[in-house]
Parts: structure tokens; C-alpha cells; sequence
């Protein structure tokens, strides 16, 4: 067998200072008999100097050389189109895609015979996606740290306080989902002491999702007519659902926002492609100079808060996606097979194998024509 090499990248993406991986991970794929690579100054970000990738076990290199000396390649996020010129058939590479909304992206990687796979759709057994939590969680928070910024009256908002005071009334927080983000939110705003409800589809995960609430926090099976009860009477909105596309009903419509309590704030955290669920949302807002406003509410629509967080997003996910790295590595030279990311592989043999890939780029097609 050849040797087993692995290559970190550093993130080409405007303002993202990630890695997906420490010193610690690199020591830990050394161990396992890996010769790891990785990317000149992948790590000052974190405050990690080469020497401390060296020290690891790593053999640091350029960024060609980062991408050309392992077929087996892992980075956080998508590639840029800079980086699309060092795909080639026979290389593993392991991103969040996301590439429901990034047809382009989807057909170079088939063009190039890219075996990619997509962290977000790493599934277990439990039909649950583990690399996400960690991302999700700090969404979550950051979330409703986002939505009590904007409440001030300086930035357009109402002039409410997440925070309760003693003989005030409390600030009411809707939130749409109830994963990993919207527990992380519910749990956030309810600590602040916000009234907060969750809105969900499923009553037995409903119910679960309940049990492990504080007081202050109401958990309900979504309907229309619920959300024309709700919405009018929020503070803040956090959505939260775990997939958002072209072919997702409108929960939160235009006139339910138009209803909504001037200075109120919105803040959709689900990676939406299309109009989706809440359709004023309609662009990404990833600086504050770029949150808008439609019929006096504050929308936030930031896909990508973790990166605003580098060095508590890398510790966390770096940390919690090793063993799972570990194991795709290990499958892609033969050790043992690995169904977790296999669920996760978009893309293998110059073809889309993904189901909800397949369906979220249908949908996409038709919703454009």
C-alpha cells in the first residue's frame, strides 16, 4: 500500500481565518501513520506558528504543494474559484459544499472527477450530521447575540432589551427549528430572560426538544395559523430550520413581516437557496453594513457566523471533527469502509450521487426557468 498522506488547507475566502485543523489533529493523523501536510501559515489565526504544525509531525508547504502532494485534501469551507485549478481526477476532498445553490461549483467538480464530500451531510445511524453541531451551536447563539445588538434604537430596532428587568415585561423571541442551532438560540435567549417559543414540525422530537427546555420556553407544532398568532406580536425572529430551498413553503410571508412591530429583528441563520422560508430574507448579509430593512424590520441573514468567531469555531470543530476526518481517511486508502461519510460524498466518477443535492439543484432549475 502507498503511503497514507493527508493535506491541510488554509481558507482563500475573504476574512475566514479557520483551519480545520490543530496541531492537535495533525499529531493525532500522524499517529494513525499519516505523513500530513499542511498549508505555510494555515495556523496564525489560532495563534499556531508552523513550527507548532512541525512540531506536530506536519511538513509544512506552499499552497500548490498543500494541494498537489495528497489526494486526500480537507479545508472548511468551499473552495473559491481560484482553488478549482488544483482539481483533478483521484483527488478526496473534504469541504462544507453546500451545493444545492452552487450549481457551477457542482459541475466543475463532476468535470474534474473530484470525489467530494460535504461535511454537512456527514449522517450516523441516527440520521443525525455531526460535524454540523459544533457550527450550528455557535450560529445559534450568535444568533440571538446579533438580534439583541439590533434591538438598539441607535441601529433602527425598538429600543428593547433581550436582558429582563425586574417589573418589565419580557422580550418575546420567536424560533423556527429545533436542532442543534435552535436549541442553541432557545437556550440563549431563554438564559437572557426573554419569553421564547419554538416552533417545530414533528411532536415527537417536539416533545424531546421540550424536556430538556427551561421554564421560559414554549415548544409548538407549527401551522399558519399559529405563526399569524405569533408573529405579529415577536420582538425577534430567529430562524433555524435545518434546509431552506426553492421548493420550502413560505412559514414566515411578506404580509406576516409587513404586520411585525416596527424595530423588530429577523435573523435567519439556514443556508437558504430560493425564496425558502421567511422570503424577505432574501440575500445574504455577512457584514453589518449589509443588514437591511424590509417594512421596518431588521433582517440579518448571515450564513456564516462561525467564521466571525475563528478561534472558538477551530478549537470546537477541529476538536470534534477528527474522529470523523479519521475515519474518511481511513476508508479512501483501504482500511476499513466508513458509512458515516460515504452518506456524506456528493460527488465520485464525474457524477452528482447525492440525493438531496440532485433535488436541491432541481429544484433550483426549475424555480429559475
Amino acid at each position: 500500500m502507498s503511503q497514507k498522506t493527508v493535506s491541510i488547507v488554509k481558507e482563500s475566502r475573504e476574512g475566514d481565518r479557520r483551519v480545520i485543523a490543530l496541531p492537535e489533529q495533525v499529531a493525532g493523523f500522524a499517529t494513525h501513520g499519516y505523513q500530513v501536510y499542511v498549508e505555510h501559515d494555515a495556523g496564525l489565526g489560532q495563534g499556531f506558528e508552523d513550527d507548532d504544525y512541525l512540531a506536530a509531525g506536519a511538513t509544512v508547504v506552499g499552497t500548490e504543494d498543500a494541494w498537489t502532494a495528497s489526494d486526500l485534501v480537507f479545508k472548511c469551507r468551499c473552495p473559491s474559484e481560484a482553488e478549482y485549478q488544483f482539481f483533478r481526477p483521484g483527488l478526496h476532498l473534504g469541504a462544507t459544499f453546500y451545493l444545492g445553490d452552487r450549481p457551477a461549483l457542482a459541475e466543475r467538480l463532476k468535470a474534474d472527477r473530484v470525489s467530494a464530500y460535504s461535511y454537512e451531510m456527514f449522517e450516523d445511524d441516527d440520521g443525525k450530521f455531526p460535524l454540523m453541531i459544533t457550527d450550528s451551536e455557535i450560529s445559534g447563539h450568535m444568533a440571538v447575540i446579533y438580534a439583541a445588538y439590533h434591538l438598539q434604537e441607535q441601529l433602527g430596532g425598538s429600543g428593547k432589551m433581550l436582558i429582563q428587568m425586574p417589573g418589565v415585561e419580557p422580550t418575546q423571541v420567536l424560533v423556527i427549528g429545533h436542532g442543534n442551532s435552535g436549541g442553541a438560540a432557545a437556550r440563549t435567549a431563554a438564559a437572557l430572560g426573554a419569553q421564547v417559543t419554538v416552533v417545530g414540525r414533528s411532536p415527537a422530537r417536539l416533545r424531546r426538544f421540550a424536556a430538556t427546555m427551561p421554564s421560559n420556553v414554549t415548544c409548538e407544532i407549527s401551522t399558519p395559523a399559529l405563526l399569524e398568532d405569533l408573529v405579529p406580536r415577536c420582538d425577534v425572529i430567529i430562524g433555524a430550520i435545518l434546509v431552506s430551498n426553492y421548493g420550502t413553503p413560505a412559514m414566515v410571508t411578506e404580509d406576516l413581516v409587513a404586520r411585525m412591530k416596527p424595530g423588530s429583528v429577523i435573523v435567519d441563520i439556514t443556508i437558504g437557496y430560493g425564496p425558502g422560508y421567511i422570503p424577505t430574507s432574501d440575500h445574504v448579509t455577512r457584514r453589518l453594513t449589509d443588514v437591511f430593512k424590509r417594512h421596518g424590520v431588521t433582517h440579518i441573514t448571515n450564513d456564516c457566523m462561525p467564521k466571525e468567531v475563528y478561534r472558538t469555531a477551530t478549537a470546537a470543530m477541529s476538536r470534534s471533527a477528527f474522529p470523523y476526518l479519521l475515519a474518511l481517511a481511513e476508508s479512501v486508502y483501504g482500511e476499513r469502509p466508513d458509512p458515516v461519510s460515504r452518506r456524506g460524498r456528493v460527488t465520485e466518477n464525474g457524477e452528482l450521487v447525492h440525493p438531496h443535492i440532485q433535488a436541491e439543484l432541481a429544484f433550483r432549475e426549475q424555480a429559475l426557468r
